[in-house]
């Protein structure tokens, strides 16, 4: 089960979801900040831009300019801290884990090898060696795709820990929500619940940005 009861797609699910976000973050920044000083400022940012670029012979005269330019932009960044920080303390406290919570990585930790992680409703008993991870049955070199219960994970081997410290050996599952048509940085076509969620995201708050007219 997904964020949105009615939705069993979780693309369909985050999708939505990221919108109802967008929706929040956009009229955060529309309400929070004075669209008609912002816009004035960006207005004046653009022609001292294009001052710039002609008195680029003029180190004397450049230099005034770009501290002009950097006077405003400072002004600008000093706009956006209310609603970053609004934004910041909502993702935290409740986007985030609202979407971990059905769409996050299991983990189980390796102690000699062995160890355990409840996937879906079933608890497995994992063991690794040699970059062999077996569990209930199934066997795969990692990093590697595996079809669990109907749902697609990737699995893969980490170590975490301190340098010239024993480091923690760990078996992930990240449920893979969507393969793109095509590869992201490294991340792939495969993208799990946060990639997929900052893609919609993004789509999104371009969107509303344009028909709210917001100016940041």
């Amino acid at each position: 089960m997904g964020i949105i009861p009615s939705i069993t797609s979780p693309v369909l699910d985050i999708f939505i979801f990221s919108m109802f976000i967008a929706i929040i973050l956009s009229l955060l920044q529309k309400f929070l900040v004075n669209q008609d000083d912002a816009k004035r400022i960006k207005d004046r940012m653009k022609a001292l831009n294009e001052e710039m670029k002609l008195k680029r012979d003029n180190a004397e005269e450049h230099a005034k300019i770009m501290q002009s330019y950097m006077k405003e932009n400072s002004t600008l960044m000093n706009m956006t801290i209310t609603p970053s920080l609004v934004s910041l303390a909502l993702f935290l406290l409740i986007f985030i884990p609202a979407l971990s919570y059905p769409y996050g990585d299991h983990t189980a930790l390796l102690e000699n090898g062995q160890g355990d992680a409840d996937i879906g409703s079933i608890a497995y008993a994992i063991s690794y060696d040699s970059g062999m991870a077996s569990f209930g049955g199934i066997e795969c070199q990692t990093p590697c795709e595996k079809n669990i219960d109907g749902v697609l994970w990737e699995i893969r081997h980490e170590t975490s820990g301190l340098p010239f410290m024993e480091q923690e050996e760990k078996i992930v599952f990240s449920r893979i929500i969507a393969r793109l048509p095509f590869d992201l940085p490294l991340a792939g076509s495969s993208v799990s619940w946060m990639g997929w969620y900052i893609l919609s995201l993004l789509m999104w708050i371009s969107m509303f940005r344009k028909a709210l007219k917001i100016h940041l």
